[in-house]
């Protein structure tokens, strides 16, 4: 709705929308983690390196485009680019209810 009452006065107010999505977490919980699905080869001191199979420890969204994280392979601590990287799913088998 708020958007929707931006484009009356702005007219296209896409370039003043910031996305309000955060990670879900939960206290107690795992660790939130990623997998790389890109390599990326740094490009500024504050990124990572990332091989295509490394596990990202995420430490949070810069809703730049770029996250910071951990990669669990090297433990070097950076930016990488949030598209280069996917949900990495912890797949639990639970006893069939009776």
């Amino acid at each position: 709705m708020g958007y929707e009452l931006m484009q009356v006065q702005e007219g296209d107010a896409g370039e003043r929308f910031h996305s309000l999505d955060d990670l879900y977490y939960y206290g107690g919980q795992h660790a939130h983690e990623l997998t790389a699905v890109e390599n990326h080869v740094p490009e500024a001191s504050e990124e990572i390196e990332l091989k295509v199979g490394d596990v990202i420890g995420v430490a949070g969204n810069h809703w730049d485009g770029y996250s910071k994280g951990v990669n669990r392979r090297t433990g070097a601590m950076g930016l990488y680019p949030s598209y280069k990287a996917v949900e990495k799913w912890r797949i639990v088998d639970f006893p069939p209810l009776s």
